[in-house]
């Protein structure tokens, strides 16, 4: 029987990607999971798996051409009964707002007046904004309040679309990567976020990882944490509308830094995989992201940001559109200590770890609860 595959969600923003090269050519024998195709989003260069094993059938897309989330992208030949399930269905959309309520009647509609908005040169004097100006905002992005830098050359100070042509040149484009992170931060940052944060005993962590192979990062140890931790807890759920789901797995994204911006890549059902084999699953990944071949950057309840790698102590992280929380992990430092048994001063090893929460989605107990559950998860590392 034949099997189509689909161009699947590379994130919440992705809606089309661009077929790069195939892989196999039809007429190949093919593995479950095996790479058929690279295709280019805003983001990365991802590649599609073969969602079954068996013969490829017919590529439909070719190179260089786009095609939607969705759409088929090639048929696989398998042996009948080996197909694999058919997806769940899709949830169904919020359903609209209501209307807002009629005028009370008996009054007159009153019209509502808008004044034209003006700009003013860098020297004071105002003038109103011509259509064309209008038009070429437009189409740079560029809002009103951002012409307050841009000298006007007009008559009376006016600002032309010469002066916005002269401005723009001095500046240097975006990378689709760059463009595709301050789009997600923009939608981020429309939603009430709050932060919580505590100190963490780092002396168990850093003694724990030299006894496993790999020896995890604390990255690592955080994801492992915050995995565990979120079963149960309020913010182990994703918003829709306003319904909260709970998903049935903890999937978990890194935040991986690379040339032009930051990609998530996600990890699936983080608490169900050790720590020797999250080490590996997470190194894997990490170096695909910095490649270029990022293979799933989907949905996820939340995420883990190391800025202590940097000899950052604290900071507050973004968490990403559609995800509840973000884990911040700051430098280990080097802190006095008591120490009752010598009856003196010792040194202790402590990072600050911050988590920063959808506050629509749950309060600050239930966020301080999830922190002090973590804190407590990579104090003690024997339990994870």
């Amino acid at each position: 029987m034949r099997i189509d595959v689909r161009m699947p969600q590379f994130g919440e923003s992705a809606a089309e990607a661009s077929v790069v090269a195939w892989l196999v050519k039809p007429g190949d024998t093919v593995a479950a999971e095996q790479e058929l195709v690279e295709v280019q989003t805003e983001k990365s260069l991802l590649t599609v798996a073969a969602p079954a094993a068996g013969v490829l059938a017919e590529a439909v897309v070719a190179a260089g051409q786009s095609v939607a989330v969705g759409d088929v992208l090639a048929f696989i030949e398998v042996p009948a009964g080996s197909a694999p399930p058919a997806p769940s269905p899709q949830r169904p959309a919020p359903p609209p707002p209501p209307p807002p309520p009629p005028a009370p009647t008996g009054l007159p509609a009153q019209p509502v007046r808008r004044s034209e908005p003006s700009i003013r040169a860098s020297w004071g004097e105002g003038a109103f904004i011509s259509p064309a100006v209008r038009a070429r905002l437009a189409s740079a992005g560029i809002k009103v309040a951002d012409l307050s830098v841009i000298p006007g050359s007009g008559a009376g100070g006016r600002i032309t679309v010469q002066d916005i042509d002269r401005y723009l040149a001095q500046g240097e484009a975006m990378t689709p990567v760059r463009q595709a992170v301050a789009k997600a931060m923009e939608r981020s940052w429309a939603r009430p976020l709050a932060t919580v944060a505590r100190s963490m005993s780092m002396d168990r962590l850093l003694e724990h990882r030299r006894t496993l192979p790999g020896r995890p990062s604390a990255t690592i140890y955080g994801l492992r944490a915050l995995a565990l931790a979120l079963r149960g807890n309020p913010l182990a759920c994703k918003l829709y509308g306003h319904r909260l789901v709970t998903p049935s797995s903890i999937d978990l994204a890194v935040a991986v830094e690379v040339a032009d911006g930051v990609v998530t890549p996600v990890v699936r059902g983080v608490e169900r995989i050790a720590l020797a084999e999250l080490t590996t699953a997470v190194e894997t990944i990490i170096e695909k992201a910095r490649a270029g071949r990022v293979a799933d950057l989907g949905e996820a309840v939340g995420s883990v940001s190391n800025y202590g790698v940097f000899g950052i102590d604290w900071a507050t992280p973004i968490p990403l559109p559609g995800h509840a929380v973000i884990l911040g992990l700051g430098a280990p430092r080097s802190t006095p200590e008591w120490d009752p048994a010598i009856k003196g001063w010792g040194r202790a090893r402590t990072a600050e770890v911050t988590l920063t929460f959808d506050h629509r989605i749950a309060d600050g107990g239930a966020a301080g609860r999830l922190l002090r559950d973590v804190v407590d998860l990579m104090e003690h590392p024997e339990k994870l």
